[in-house]
């Protein structure tokens, strides 16, 4: 409203300018022309040259009028020869004007601020079809080769059918469906485990059982601009930049950044779940958020979501679920906690690995040794089970992260007494220090158990005792950014996943491995008694 009040001063300042000029004009030709005309003057006009000056006392003054002021000289008795008619035509008019204008400006302004909630209320609404859904679960089975000839003009129901096989349910996927359905009002959650565990995987199986209504899905980025645009796709909201007032703004309408842009989305977001008077709420889905920067402005904006989320779960309006990779947004987010809700999804059982890629590939061999290299990891199991040769698949896996951890952990045992060299040695001695105690855990359990022993259960140290191990605090948030190691949301910290501990039980059993470790650890010692 503040612009069309500026753009109404503004059309109202020249309206009255010009309505004044052409009044002043109006009322120095009424008085030339009416003493031109009058009797006592006709012959002298005729008898005086072109450039005689007539009716002296008032020529002299009229053209200084004209040069020197905006309104001419005279008493008030020279406003008394204008037509009152002519100045209430004028005022009438410019009343009229500046009616339509504002009027035209305070309906257009209502009708965008109707229009904003009602897209934003839309995004909520829109449903898949069963051609999009046929659609999709085409392309799911394609992934793993089993779209046969005979399910290319199936029905809906026999696709489903099929696709609940490729995927087999999990036991966490009910409590999911319950949120997403609405069926769990009054909170909301965040869902905590390892990459490729499946979180959004079963988030994602919750929209498509309900097609999509009523829930929106995005995934978070570093770069706030970047979410900034995620979040007003997903609603539907242009941040106010379609509005034709913002042509006449003085300030720039995103000077305020986007943590500014967000807060509107989510007030706007708020004011259409109030409207819609829905039976269930609202569910607005942000995964990864992990990948938001944990620095000031990072934490400023989950915090900033997480007041509306407390909001919103306490009038049951809008349920917003968070799914994390690392445990930083969880301690973050539990300070100020008061109805969320958290669960922790970890990687399948072995019986449920080994029948997840037997409803994939029926007829494929070594499923026991394939699982027992990967794991129960999701991620992991949907890329062995596309290959031709899963165990073969299953070795490239291991072999690649075997690389990795021994680059990003590389120990020199002659290393530079230069600093930085040192600091990334410190680094590396104790993190193999704790993957070697999760080594000896493994393998005790092995012979612990004996035939009772299940090869996926990973080993699980406190974080506390982390501690103590790598005589350093600050190292295990780095392990769990890098998904070396996880930490649960009760301080357990054990191996990411199957694969690392394959990799170090590949490294650390190596002949040499505890003598390297021990020069590594013998050679920073010397550095520090040198620069003593």
């Amino acid at each position: 409203m503040d612009n069309f009040l500026f753009v109404y001063s503004l059309t109202a300042q020249a309206v009255i300018m010009q309505r004044l000029y052409l009044l002043t004009r109006m009322r120095q030709h009424t008085i030339i022309s009416a003493r031109v005309i009058t009797p006592p003057h006709i012959g002298r006009v005729r008898a005086s040259k072109p450039d005689v000056r007539l009716h002296s006392a008032h020529s002299r003054q009229a053209p200084q009028a004209d040069n020197n002021s905006f309104f001419p000289p005279g008493g008030s008795g020279t406003w008394s020869k204008v037509d009152p008619s002519l100045v209430v035509d004028i005022a009438l008019k410019t009343l009229i004007g500046l009616g339509v204008v504002f009027i035209g400006g305070s309906l257009y302004v209502f009708w965008y601020k109707q229009n904003v909630l009602s897209k934003i209320e839309a995004a909520f609404n829109e449903t898949w079809d069963d051609a999009a859904l046929v659609q999709l679960i085409k392309q799911e089975l394609s992934r793993f080769d089993l779209l046969t000839p005979d399910l290319e003009h199936a029905s809906l129901q026999r696709l489903a059918e099929k696709l609940s096989e490729v995927h087999p349910r999990r036991q966490e996927q009910d409590f999911v469906d319950s949120i997403v359905k609405g069926e769990t009002a009054g909170s909301y959650f965040l869902l905590v485990g390892p990459k490729g565990a499946g979180k959004s995987g079963m988030v994602f199986d919750a929209m498509l059982s309900i097609r999509n209504k009523g829930s929106v899905f995005l995934e978070a980025h570093p770069d706030l601009e970047v979410f900034r645009l995620r979040l007003g796709n997903a609603l539907n909201y242009e941040f106010s930049e379609d509005m034709q007032a913002g042509l006449f703004q003085r300030p720039d309408p995103r000077s305020g950044g986007p943590a500014m842009d967000i807060e509107r989305a989510l007030d706007k977001l708020y004011e259409v779940a109030m409207r819609s008077r829905r039976r269930r709420p609202l569910v607005l889905v942000i995964t990864k958020i992990q990948n938001f920067h944990n620095d000031d402005q990072g934490r400023n904006l989950l915090l900033q979501i997480q007041q509306y989320a407390e909001r919103w779960a306490i009038r049951g309006i809008i349920t917003v679920v968070f799914t994390t990779d690392d445990v930083w947004p969880y301690t973050l987010l539990r300070k100020a906690a008061t109805l969320m809700e958290v669960r922790s999804v970890q990687d399948l059982d072995c019986e449920m690995s080994k029948r997840t890629l037997l409803c994939r590939r029926p007829d494929a061999e070594n499923v026991d040794n394939v699982v027992h290299v990967v794991g129960g990891r999701q991620s992991y199991l949907n890329k062995v089970s596309r290959a031709e040769e899963m165990l073969q698949a299953a070795e490239d896996l291991l072999r690649l992260e075997k690389a990795w951890l021994e680059s990003c952990l590389g120990l020199i045992p002659d290393c530079d007494n230069d600093g930085e060299v040192v600091i990334q040695q410190k680094w590396s001695l104790h993190c193999w220090t704790l993957l070697r105690e999760f080594v000896r855990l493994y393998r005790a359990k092995q012979k612990e158990s004996g035939d009772s022993w299940d090869p996926l259960k990973l080993p699980v140290i406190p974080a506390w005792r982390c501690q103590q191990i790598m005589t350093r605090p600050d190292y295990l948030d780095e392990l769990d950014r890098l998904d070396v190691v996880y930490i649960d949301i009760n301080s357990n910290v054990q191996p990411d996943s199957m694969l690392v501990l394959r990799a170090a039980l590949d490294i650390v059993e190596k002949e040499g491995f505890d003598e390297l470790l021990e020069d590594v650890r013998c050679r920073i010692k010397e550095i520090e008694n040198l620069r003593r």
